[in-house]
């Protein structure tokens, strides 16, 4: 197998100069050269050391995405689109820049730490983890880490954090607006875990509720089961809001697609009998059957964020917005009924 050595004399540049085009680094090198360079190690097929380099104190080029599987999830996180998008998008814009991605996902944060522990990662982005493994994850590795949706609701805890998120609050109060807005008299919130984005978009769609229904009106909020028979036992007793005009505001669309389907083989009608929203508009809220009403988060825009930062921080840049928020809009389909 040819070598970089080999390559950088038969282009007749430095071997610091084919590594940095291999790598994605060429601001200091011509489009010209860049361009020579990039057809030799395709006539030779070049094959980084990837691995090798992964378990020495060089830099290996690749990155550690580590999920902290939420305990509502009943099997894999990548069953529920979020988590399959993100990560798809990560590897995509990680690869264009020259790195691979090593992926840990574990209920277990003890297991997720010494797993990462064990490789020579160049940094680490990190999802759905709690500020306190975060924090230690960064102090025992030594290697950058940014965050996406860390599993905290209270900015006072982050702050020193960098964080890419959506504008969970500010979401919940504008699904509420717009709930209420349709003549919805009555709605209870549903979520899987009471941090986080979760109760982020809480706190936004109680603020709502308690201004626009009058003093003394509490936007109910219902913990959903972590099984499906759980959840069952939830939506059934729910059944009490049928022809209320009433509504339910999921914290995810996967629930409020369950919830829908499972309304319907009971004969109840969406949203004739009752209305539903969800947050994320994924696949689900544009397959189900009426088409769900959502809260649209750009998964691309997270990922796009946290690369970057992550990049800049390898570069040893200092960056002052660590806490970047993606923007939340309405996504208006079929399962709310229209006022009047």
């Amino acid at each position: 197998m040819i070598t970089l050595k080999e390559i950088a004399a038969e282009a007749g540049v430095s071997m610091t100069t084919v590594s940095n085009v291999l790598h994605g680094k060429t601001k200091k090198v011509s489009p010209e050269l860049e361009e020579k360079i990039k057809k030799l190690l395709v006539k030779y097929n070049y094959i980084p050391r990837f691995g090798l380099n992964a378990l020495t104190n060089k830099g290996s080029k690749i990155i550690s995405i580590l999920v902290n599987t939420p305990e509502f999830v009943e099997r894999t996180p990548y069953e529920r689109p979020f988590y399959g998008n993100i990560i798809g998008e990560l590897e995509r814009m990680l690869r264009k820049r020259g790195y691979y991605i090593m992926l840990f996902s574990s209920k277990s944060i003890p297991e997720i730490m010494k797993m990462t522990m064990g490789w020579n990662v160049d940094g680490i982005i990190s999802i759905s983890m709690p500020v306190k493994y975060y924090k230690q994850i960064g102090k025992q590795t030594g290697k950058p880490i940014v965050s996406i949706d860390m599993n905290e609701y209270d900015i006072g805890k982050i702050s020193d954090c960098f964080n890419v998120t959506s504008r969970d609050y500010e979401g919940g109060m504008m699904m509420m607006e717009y709930l209420l807005d349709q003549g919805i008299e009555k709605v209870v919130y549903l979520a899987n875990i009471k941090s986080g984005a979760d109760y982020c978009r809480y706190i936004g769609a109680s603020e709502v509720y308690k201004e626009r229904m009058g003093d003394g009106a509490e936007l109910e909020i219902r913990m959903l089961g972590r099984t499906y028979d759980e959840r069952v036992k939830d939506y059934d007793d729910i059944r009490r809001l049928i022809g209320r005009k009433a509504a339910l505001f999921f914290s995810t669309d996967f629930n409020a697609v369950e919830a829908i389907g499972f309304f319907q083989r009971r004969q109840i009608h969406i949203p004739e009998d009752i209305s539903i929203v969800g947050f994320d508009d994924d696949v689900y809220a544009r397959l189900c059957n009426p088409r769900l009403t959502s809260m649209s988060v750009d998964v691309s825009q997270k990922a796009e964020l946290a690369v970057n930062m992550l990049m800049r921080l390898l570069d040893g840049e200092e960056i002052k917005e660590m806490q970047p928020k993606v923007d939340a809009i309405i996504v208006e389909r079929e399962s709310v009924k229209k006022n009047g």
